[in-house]
């Protein structure tokens, strides 16, 4: 690592950084030591560590995870039991993002994050800020107690983050201790070659690694996989790691400063540096804000409480949230009144019950959004709202033009998951959302006519 000290140091640390930003070529990539949250931007880790010692009845709290996990296998514990009391106590805790973590979200620039924790904080910040709450963010994990599938594709996923070193569940497959370590590291190194998206994202893009707060040897170790190649040898591309002074610092730079094979570390505060590194992508492009699609700058459509009926009631996948912000702006920017349920349900209301009312009753047209995570699905509001759809299509005149299938990916036809009552509509293929204007002037068209034969109806004298 070529250290950063000293103001030339610095300066030189930054200009890479935005240099990789406005390529869109840098990877954040998040250890322990930059997780947060609460407004107060309360530090995740040690606080994990002090509740699960509460819970196990360890006191005094051990220094580290790893000292914490030898405690409790010292006293009879099992691993598993451990695994279950850190699912159960991080999906129960209710935690928010910091602000921090929320701002790192908002860097329209990176779409692709990397999460050396086993929390899902990072995710839910992405899915605040690009999804207003729903999952939009797309999640892959590296695990030791499964067979590792490949990283997606993240020119074709929208956002994503992937947990290099597993993510929290009931089950032992997450880095908790030294020897989770050893078998991470192991792993990794054995299976990227086979892993054709990840060796290939990790290797071809420049990863920025905030707060990794591992062992030094684990550091090297990590890298070493990651790199699939030795120090020695020239990888074209760099590793950035901004993390606080620890008694092997002054060590590992002089060991990577001799390397010169593009790895540059700079000793300083990681909530520091990462505030910094949001200061500066915001300066160089708008952050992105709730609600927005990133890469899109498209925002999450919504209507009025007094919308006459005949609104355009879309169907979709949350996971497809991306590609139907796409659809739904084009609609509203040719004149559409369009009901998305993002934002339109507001909390408090029985979800079920308005779905159905909003189908059956006060839409006036149904947008079917079609894709492999629909065909996919078993159960879901999606599924449900559409078998609404053919029981109100049932009472229509077959002339009334009411139900319009989008497929918008590679999903085959014809669709499995769609009503029977449906099955002799032709569907438009809108790959990524991108709706065809043929389509959009025929359902404004459409929507304008019912709309006006409304108030026309409602005008005519009792």
């Amino acid at each position: 690592m070529n250290q950063a000290s000293g103001q030339d140091g610095t300066t030189d640390f930054w200009r890479k950084i935005e240099r990789f930003l406005k390529a869109r070529t840098l990877v954040p990539v998040l250890g322990q030591g930059m997780i947060t949250f609460g407004e107060e931007g309360q530090l995740l880790y040690p606080w994990i560590r002090e509740q699960v010692a509460s819970r196990l009845g360890l006191d005094p709290v051990p220094p580290s995870m790893h000292e914490l996990v030898c405690a409790y296998l010292g006293n009879n514990g099992h691993i598993e039991d451990l695994c279950i009391e850190i699912d159960d106590l991080l999906d129960t805790a209710g935690l928010e993002p910091s602000p921090l973590l929320r701002a790192l979200a908002s860097v329209s620039q990176c779409s692709l994050f990397f999460s050396l924790g086993f929390d899902p904080l990072m995710e839910r910040a992405l899915n605040q800020l690009r999804g207003a709450g729903s999952p939009v963010t797309k999640s892959w994990r590296f695990s030791l107690d499964s067979v590792a599938t490949d990283l997606p594709n993240p020119a074709t996923s929208g956002t994503l983050i992937g947990y290099l070193l597993g993510k929290a569940s009931p089950n032992p497959g997450y880095l908790l201790w030294d020897a989770d370590a050893v078998e991470f590291v192991w792993q990794l190194s054995r299976q990227l070659p086979a892993l054709n998206n990840l060796g290939r994202t990790l290797s071809e893009n420049n990863l920025l690694i905030m707060g990794a707060t591992f062992p030094d040897w684990l550091v090297r170790f990590l890298l070493r996989a990651i790199r699939q190649r030795p120090f020695t040898e020239g990888s074209g591309k760099n590793f950035m790691l901004a993390d606080t002074g620890h008694p092997g610092m002054a060590d590992s730079i002089v060991f990577y400063d001799s390397l010169r094979r593009g790895i540059h570390v700079l000793p300083q505060d990681p909530l520091s540096f990462a505030t910094e590194f949001c200061q500066r992508a915001h300066a160089l492009e708008p952050p992105l804000t709730a609600g927005v699609a990133p890469g899109t700058n498209l925002t999450i459509p919504s209507m009025e409480a007094n919308t006459p009926d005949g609104f355009i009631m879309i169907s979709y996948a949350r996971k497809d949230a991306e590609p139907v912000f796409r659809i739904v702006e084009k609609l509203r920017a040719a004149g559409c009144l369009v009901w998305l349920d993002v934002r339109n349900l507001i909390s408090g209301d029985n979800f079920e019950n308005d779905l159905e009312d909003i189908v059956k009753k006060h839409c006036g047209f149904f947008v079917s959004i079609i894709s492999r995570t629909t065909e996919a699905l078993t159960e879901s509001y999606c599924l449900k709202e559409r078998s609404w759809a053919a029981a109100r299509f049932a009472g229509m005149a077959e002339s009334r033009p009411f139900y319009f299938p989008i497929v918008i990916d590679d999903a085959p036809l014809p669709p499995r998951n769609e009503p029977r009552a449906f099955s002799s509509i032709s569907a438009d293929r809108a790959l990524g959302g991108d709706i065809s204007d043929a389509f959009v002037a025929r359902i404004a068209e459409l929507q304008m006519r019912l709309l006006n034969s409304a108030a026309g109806k409602a005008s005519l004298p009792q």
